[in-house]
C-alpha cells in the first residue's frame, strides 16, 4: 500500500482499537483481523474476552484504565480508532455532578487527543495514516438529560474537523462514524437506568429506542464496523473530516 507521493504503508497494516472488549470495538477487532491486519486493542475491565479475542485473533491486548494518567506501550500505529467511550449520566444538566461531567469528557474526547498526539507523528514520517472517531448522532443533534455525553461528542466532531485539516496535505485523515443506537451492552446498561428512572421495564426502554428507527431496529456493531473497515482503506484516501450518520436515517 502506498501514501502520498509512493510512501510506503505497513501491509497489514497496524490497528489500534480503543474499547476493544466492549461490542463496538469487538466487532472492529474482528472486521480488521478478518481482513488481514495487525491489530492492538485497550480494555478495561473483562479480562476474559480480553483473552478470548487475543486467542481468537492473534490481536495485542493493553488494560488501561483512561480515566488516570497512561502510556501507550507502543505509538507506531497506522489506523487509530477511538471507539472507547462512556455514557453514564441521565440529569438534567443543573443537577449532572461535575465530577461525572469531568470523567464524560476525558474518556470521549481528551483521551481520543491524547491517543492523537502520540500516534500521529509515526504516522507523518510515514506518510499515511488513519484516525476514525466513533461519535454518535448526539455529536450532530442535541437531546435531554445528556448533558456531558452530547457536550463531549460535540467536541469530538469539532476535533475530528481540526485534525482533518491540519493533515490534510500528509497521507493522514482524520473522520468520524456517527451510529445511531447500536444493539449492544452499553445501550443495555443505560435502559436499564432509564427503566429504574421510570418505572418500566428494559425491553420496553429498548423497543422504545428500535422503535425512533425509520428501519424499527438499532443498528448492528457489524454495520458500524463495516463502515469504519471503509474509512481506514486507501480507496477512502479523499474522504476527510466528514461525521457520517450510520443510523438508518433517523436524523434525516
Amino acid at each position: 500500500m502506498l501514501g502520498p507521493a509512493g510512501s510506503e504503508v505497513s501491509n497489514p497494516l497496524q490497528v489500534l482499537v480503543t474499547g476493544g472488549t466492549g461490542t463496538l470495538g469487538e466487532a472492529m477487532v474482528v472486521a480488521f483481523a478478518k481482513a488481514g491486519h495487525r491489530i492492538t486493542f485497550q480494555y478495561l475491565r473483562n479480562d476474559r474476552a480480553a483473552d478470548r479475542i487475543v486467542d481468537t485473533f492473534g490481536a495485542t491486548a493493553f488494560k488501561i484504565d483512561f480515566s488516570r494518567d497512561f502510556e501507550l506501550p507502543t505509538a507506531d500505529f497506522d489506523v487509530l480508532i477511538n471507539c472507547a467511550g462512556i455514557n453514564v449520566s441521565e440529569d438534567e444538566s443543573h443537577a449532572v455532578d461535575p465530577a461525572v461531567w469531568d470523567r464524560m469528557l476525558r474518556i470521549n474526547v481528551t483521551v481520543p487527543f491524547l491517543l492523537a498526539q502520540a500516534i500521529v507523528p509515526g504516522m507523518l514520517r510515514r506518510g499515511w495514516g488513519r484516525i476514525i472517531n466513533i461519535g454518535s448522532i448526539y455529536s450532530l443533534r442535541g437531546a435531554t438529560r445528556r448533558a456531558p455525553y452530547v457536550a463531549s461528542k460535540h467536541a469530538l466532531s469539532g476535533l475530528t474537523k481540526v485534525m482533518a485539516l491540519e493533515y490534510a496535505r500528509t497521507g493522514v485523515t482524520c473522520n468520524e462514524i456517527c451510529p445511531s443506537a447500536v444493539e449492544s451492552d452499553m445501550i443495555n446498561r443505560i435502559a436499564q437506568i432509564r427503566a429504574g428512572m421510570r418505572g418500566s421495564t428494559v425491553d420496553d426502554v429498548l423497543d422504545e429506542y428500535r422503535s425512533w428507527n425509520p428501519f424499527g431496529r438499532m443498528a448492528t456493531a457489524g454495520e458500524i464496523a463495516a463502515a469504519v473497515l471503509f474509512l481506514a482503506s486507501a480507496e477512502a484516501g479523499f474522504v476527510n473530516g466528514v461525521s457520517i450518520p450510520v443510523d438508518g436515517g433517523q436524523i434525516v
